[in-house]
């Protein structure tokens, strides 16, 4: 499914959907429920709410959860799809994505409920996958906000929000502040799968790394624009 590419504060970020996951939804979200109901979330015990490690990308899990390594060859499909769009000095620069991270954070209706703001860098993109999105009373309960790069202006918007619906895809430069909002008339739990993609910027030659051969490196670049398609 295409991606459709939007704007926050002039920043793009992405949606779309992972059509190839339906056949294994139901064994993540009962694999998550049963770490749930087994108590291995704990109230902040690994960052924001109730979340896991970030190794949910690890070999031992993408055995036992086939749905998992759909989502991580989806997760690395679009983020080099992503990095086709770069601009300014970077397009002059093969990308060579190197580490992606996971994990699971589940929401409640509690009323402590209620994370700071916070980027992800250094990677350099993010997502979100909405494996379960609850209904809620009001529009912004439960939906991904972001926050205004910069100094505080009184005179534009400062806080933009991205409502998911479950099964939702949303990526988005790592750098950008933001936080999902608390969902306190929710009578479901909110999972989302979150992810972070690490890029290293080729070069024909880096200090202590072998020279990479001018030809390779436009085949690389080439590859990395799309350009030999």
């Amino acid at each position: 499914m295409p991606m459709q590419r939007h704007n926050l504060f002039s920043i793009p970020f992405w949606k779309t959907q992972v059509p190839d996951l339906a056949p294994h939804v139901n064994a993540l979200r009962e694999q998550i429920m049963s770490w749930w109901e087994a108590g291995e979330f704990r109230r902040d015990q690994h960052g924001y709410g109730y979340q896991t490690p970030s190794n949910l990308y690890n070999e031992k899990l993408l055995e036992k959860l086939p749905g998992l390594a759909v989502l991580k060859q989806a997760f690395a499909q679009r983020v080099d799809e992503i990095l086709q769009q770069r601009e300014n000095h970077t397009g002059y620069l093969p990308p060579q994505p190197y580490a992606y991270m996971a994990w699971v954070l589940v929401q409640t209706n509690e009323d402590w409920v209620n994370g700071s703001w916070h980027d992800h860098a250094p990677a350099l993109l993010s997502g979100c996958y909405y494996l379960q999105q609850p209904d809620t009373e009001q529009a912004t309960e439960g939906a991904l906000a972001f926050q205004r790069p910069g100094a505080v202006d009184a005179f534009v918007q400062q806080v933009q929000y991205v409502k998911p619906r479950q099964g939702d895809f949303i990526l988005f430069p790592s750098y950008l502040s933001h936080r999902p909002e608390p969902c306190p008339s929710a009578r479901e739990l909110r999972i989302s799968i979150n992810m972070d993609a690490y890029v290293h910027w080729l070069h024909w030659d880096e200090e202590g790394k072998p020279a990479i051969h001018p030809d390779r490196y436009r085949q690389l670049l080439e590859r990395s624009l799309g350009m030999d398609k």
